[in-house]
C-alpha cells in the first residue's frame, strides 16, 4: 500500500499479491457484470432460509390461532408440570417473531449493498448494518432514510415487530362465569300429597297438634318469624343455587283494621269524671273501659268476620280484638284476622350462601265450608299451577290439588283458639295484668292493628317453616352453580401480529425482486473482506485509526459498489457535499 504525507488511498488486496505502487484493475462492463450474474447464481436460490422462515412464521402464527380457537370460551387447561396456556402461546409467539425478524433483517442487510449500487455515503454502511441487527438500529435509521425507500419500510416493520409479544399476550383474557356444578341443591316443600299433622286429644273432636307443631305456634307468637329465617329449608352445596318456580302448601294470614265498625256508648257513673264506655262490634264482641280504669285489650277467636272476605279459603280460625293503647280514655282500636291454609308460589335463589325466597302468588280456592268444620278433607287449588318447574295450562291435574286432612285442620283450630283468647288491664299501680302470656304477646306495645298483624304474619311463617321442614317430606331440586375461570380470546389484538407476518413476507418478496440482478450477500461480512476499496480523484483523507476518525472520513466519501474481473469492488470519491 502506498503512503502519502497527508492522504492515502484505501485498498484491499490478497496477501499473496505483490504490492505495486499503482495497482489498477479493469472494472467489468455492464454487459460483463450481467453475464457474470446470470452464469453464477440464480437470484432466488440464495433466499432459501428466508423462505423457510416465512413458512415457519406462518405455521407458528396458525398454531397460535388454532390454540386460541380451541380454548376460547373454555376453562383454563390443567396441564402437567405446571405448564400454562400463556406459556405455550408465549413460546409460539417467540418462534414466530424470531422467524419474522430474521426475514426482515436479512432483507435489510441485502438492501445495504443495493444502497451503494448508485453511490452513497460510506457512513451509511454502518447505519444500515446497525438497522439490520435489531429494532434499536432500525429506529435510528428511520430518521435517516426517506419514506419512499425500501429501507424505511423494512425498518418500520422491524420496529413495530417489537410489540408482537405484548399484543399476543393481550389476546387472552381470563374471565369468570357461573357453571353448573355437581352437588346437592334442594328446598324442602309440602307437595300435593295429603297433609297430616294431628294428634289425639282428651276426647272425640278434641284433637290437638303434636308438641313439635305446638312449639312452632309458640315460636310464631313469641318470636318474630320472617321469610328470611328459612335457611334451614335449603341445601346448597356450592353456596350458589337457582330454582325454577315452585309451589308449596303453607299457612297464610289476613288482618283488617275494623275500628270504624266500633259502636261507642257512654255509661254515666256515680261521679261525672268517672264515666264508663262500652265499645261493641256488629258481631257482638265488646270492650269496656272507664276514665278511672286502664283496660288494655279483649281478644277472642271464631267470631264472625266483619270486613275480611274468606270465601273459598281453608280457614283455620278467625280472631277479633279490641284494644286501648294507654291509660284512661285513650283511643280504642279494633282488629280482625284470619289464619288459613294456602298454596304459595315462590321464586328462590342462593347467592354467596345467602338464601332468598319471595312469594309471587298465593291466590287459591278450596272446598272448605264457610259455615263450620266439615268432616272431609280440604282440597286447595292454586290459580296458577307449577309442576317440575313448568307452568301447567290446567289446574285439573292431581299435581295441582293440595289436600289437607280434616283432622289436621281440627287439631290446629283446637290448639290455637285458647291461645288467642284473653284480656289485659292495668288496674293496680299501673302494673299490667294479662289473662295469658299469649294475650300479652298479641298486644305488643300498643295493641293496634300493626302489632296484631305482625304477630299473625310471624305465626303463619313459623307454621309454614315447620310444616315444610318437619311435617312434609318433599323437596324441590334446583341447580348448583360454581364460579369457573375461562379463556376469553380478544381477536382484535391478533390484527397486528397477523399484519406483521404478512408485511414481512411481502417485504421479502419485494426485496428479492428488487435485488434480482445483484449478488446476494445479505449480512455476510465476507463481501467486505473480499472487496477492494479504490479511491478515485483527489481526496484529503487524514490518517486516523480511531472509530470516530474513520466515521468522520466515511462521511466525506461517496461509494459505488461495482464488480470487477477480480471480484466486488468499492469505488470511493470525495464527497461534494
Amino acid at each position: 500500500m502506498a503512503h502519502y504525507k497527508d492522504e492515502y488511498p484505501l485498498s484491499y488486496v490478497r496477501l499473496d499479491d505483490d504490492l505495486p505502487q499503482n495497482r489498477k484493475s479493469r472494472p467489468l462492463s455492464s454487459a460483463e457484470q450481467q453475464a457474470v450474474l446470470e452464469s453464477t447464481i440464480f437470484w432466488g436460490s440464495s433466499w432459501t432460509l428466508e423462505f423457510i422462515s416465512c413458512l415457519m412464521s406462518l405455521i407458528f402464527l396458525a398454531a397460535i390461532i388454532v390454540v386460541l380457537y380451541m380454548y376460547d370460551g373454555k376453562p383454563m387447561p390443567d396441564w402437567p408440570y405446571g405448564i400454562t396456556l400463556n406459556a405455550l402461546v408465549s413460546v409460539l409467539s417467540t418462534v414466530m417473531k424470531a422467524a419474522m425478524v430474521f426475514i426482515i433483517t436479512e432483507a435489510l442487510s441485502q438492501l445495504k449493498w443495493s444502497w451503494f449500487s448508485k453511490g452513497n455515503k460510506l457512513s451509511d454502511l454502518a447505519l444500515l448494518d446497525a438497522a439490520s441487527r435489531g429494532p434499536a438500529g432500525a429506529f435510528i435509521a428511520l430518521f435517516r432514510f426517506v419514506p419512499r425507500h425500501l429501507v424505511t419500510f423494512g425498518c418500520l416493520v422491524l420496529v413495530i415487530a417489537a410489540a408482537t409479544d405484548p399484543f399476543v399476550q393481550q389476546v387472552m383474557g381470563i374471565k369468570e362465569r357461573s357453571v353448573q356444578a355437581p352437588g346437592k341443591s334442594s328446598i324442602q316443600i309440602c307437595d300435593s300429597n295429603e297433609y297430616n299433622d294431628w294428634d289425639e286429644g282428651a276426647g272425640p273432636g278434641m284433637n290437638k297438634v303434636p308438641l313439635s307443631t305446638l312449639g312452632a305456634i309458640y315460636s310464631g307468637i313469641f318470636q318474630e318469624q320472617t321469610p328470611n329465617k328459612k335457611n334451614t329449608l335449603m341445601d346448597c352445596a356450592t353456596g350458589n343455587c337457582t330454582f325454577t318456580p315452585y309451589q308449596t302448601l303453607g299457612f297464610c294470614s289476613r288482618c283488617a283494621n275494623i275500628t270504624s265498625s266500633l259502636k261507642k256508648k257512654k255509661q254515666a257513673g256515680m261521679v261525672s269524671y268517672m264515666s264508663a264506655y262500652n265499645y261493641t262490634l256488629p258481631n257482638g264482641f265488646y270492650f269496656h273501659t272507664a276514665s278511672n280504669m286502664n283496660y288494655l285489650m279483649n281478644a277472642t277467636s271464631n267470631k264472625p268476620l266483619i270486613e275480611l272476605d274468606t270465601k273459598d279459603l281453608a280457614v283455620i280460625l278467625n280472631f277479633t280484638a279490641i284494644s286501648s293503647d294507654g291509660y284512661g280514655m285513650t283511643p280504642v282500636s279494633a282488629t280482625e284476622c284470619a289464619l288459613y291454609y294456602c298454596v304459595d308460589t315462590y321464586k328462590a335463589a342462593v347467592t354467596g350462601g345467602k338464601f332468598t325466597e319471595s312469594i309471587t302468588s298465593n291466590v287459591a280456592t278450596s272446598n272448605a265450608s264457610s259455615t263450620g268444620l266439615a268432616l272431609k278433607n280440604i282440597a286447595i287449588t292454586p290459580e296458577t299451577c307449577y309442576f317440575n318447574g313448568s307452568r301447567l295450562n290446567t289446574t285439573s291435574s292431581p299435581n295441582c290439588t293440595y289436600t289437607v286432612n280434616w283432622l289436621s285442620l281440627l287439631s290446629m283450630s283446637n290448639s290455637l283458639s285458647p291461645l288467642l283468647k284473653g284480656t289485659g288491664s292495668r288496674f293496680v299501680s299501673n302494673r299490667p295484668s294479662w289473662s295469658s302470656d299469649t294475650a300479652e304477646a298479641l298486644y305488643g306495645y300498643y295493641g293496634n292493628y300493626t302489632e296484631i298483624n305482625s304477630v299473625f304474619e310471624s305465626l303463619a311463617s313459623s307454621l309454614s317453616i315447620h310444616a315444610r321442614s318437619k311435617v312434609c317430606h318433599a323437596a324441590k331440586n334446583g341447580t348448583a352453580w360454581t364460579t369457573q375461570s375461562y379463556v376469553q380470546v380478544r381477536w382484535l389484538w391478533m390484527i397486528l401480529p397477523c399484519a406483521l407476518v404478512v408485511l414481512s413476507m411481502g417485504f421479502l418478496v419485494v426485496v428479492v425482486f428488487h435485488t434480482r440482478k445483484q449478488f446476494i450477500w445479505k449480512s455476510s461480512p465476507l463481501a467486505l473482506l473480499f472487496s477492494d476499496l479504490r479511491v478515485d480523484g483527489e481526496g484529503n483523507f487524514k490518517r486516523d485509526p480511531t472509530l470516530k476518525g474513520m466515521e468522520d472520513t466515511s462521511r466525506k466519501m461517496d461509494v459505488w459498489l461495482e464488480s470487477s474481473a477480480d471480484g466486488p469492488r468499492l469505488k470511493a470519491v470525495a464527497s461534494r457535499s
